[in-house]
């Protein structure tokens, strides 16, 4: 990916040049050592600036990285009922509790509403292939740490697909749903680049741009189907992108890392919930999700709610 804005920060000023109004070159005494002085000084900065490019420069690295909020796919578990669904809600319409730092040595705000849509697509009876969108809102962003650097504006959206079987029981009405969902996102970063082995004062760099990590999910979810009712739980296991916070005494001449965003490590979220069909065509569903893993970020409890409309009855 190109790279996006850049903002350099320099220490360095422009000095008043020698010549001063009612003066000429050449006149007085001093005026060739002023000349002569003024000069060196000129080299020395490009020298300052042009050798570390040569030489190779090392500095100090800080990023953060605005990542998507742990969440679970927004299904019961139970086979289709209809040739295709489209689901649209929101895989955490809030935290209870706020993130916190999970690993100090990584940087992520997490936006604490995101939306979940799906358009779902019966396979046979119990097979079912999904499309997916996600996108989480910058204005609800939430930084764990308030010293981390400030990611800036943009929202995190993320897009894949899903593929999911709900195996049949003998207890009527009892099925086992599972899931594997690959997806690709887009997330904002901000990066600050600072040489250390400058000749001349040193030059810091800021860096906002985007990201592509990739997540994988897998899912397993029983539920049990009475009446218009279905209750469900499980558990969903999906990566979580993150940053490295702080580098110091690293390569940075040619750097071009993205962030140094990763695809993250696995999260494992239990969840329960409860779908109720309001029409033969309509459903709606409430979740409540728990992350286990503190990496990169420690969560309380979320919710997720969304409405499911059966097409092609």
């Amino acid at each position: 990916m190109g790279r996006g804005t850049h903002d350099r920060i320099s220490t360095l000023r422009a000095r008043p040049g020698d010549l001063r109004r009612g003066k000429r070159l050449g006149v007085g005494p001093g005026a060739a050592q002023r000349l002569l002085g003024a000069g060196a000084m000129s080299t020395l900065r490009v020298a300052g600036l042009v050798l570390p490019l040569v030489a190779g420069c090392v500095g100090n690295v800080q990023r953060s990285a605005r990542v998507p909020h742990a969440a679970v796919p927004l299904s019961s578990g139970q086979p289709l009922a209809a040739p295709a669904e489209m689901s649209a809600g929101l895989s955490n319409v809030t935290d209870v509790v706020a993130p916190r730092v999970g690993d100090p040595s990584q940087a992520v705000e997490i936006p604490g509403t995101q939306m979940r849509n799906e358009l779902r697509l019966r396979l046979r009876e119990r097979a079912q292939l999904a499309m997916i969108y996600e996108h989480g809102f910058a204005a609800t962003s939430q930084k764990p740490d308030a010293t981390q650097a400030p990611v800036g504006d943009g929202d995190v959206m993320g897009g894949g697909v899903s593929f999911g079987y709900s195996f049949e029981t003998s207890t009527p009405g009892l099925a086992i749903g599972t899931t594997v969902e690959l997806m690709t996102w887009s997330v904002p970063y901000v990066e600050y680049e600072t040489c250390t082995n400058c000749l001349s004062p040193s030059v810091t760099i800021v860096d906002h741009d985007r990201a592509t990590p990739t997540t994988l999910g897998v899912g397993i979810a029983p539920s049990f189907r009475r009446g218009n009712m279905t209750v469900f739980g499980g558990a969903f296991a999906r990566n979580h992108p993150t940053t490295q916070r702080k580098e110091y005494g690293v390569d940075i001449t040619f750097d071009d890392d993205d962030g140094d965003v990763q695809n993250g490590p696995f999260n494992v979220l239990l969840h329960a919930g409860v779908e109720v069909e309001l029409q033969h065509w309509l459903s709606a569903l409430i979740v409540l999700h728990q992350n286990l893993i503190a990496d990169p970020v420690q969560y309380g409890p979320g919710i997720g709610v969304a409405l499911n409309a059966r097409l092609g009855l």
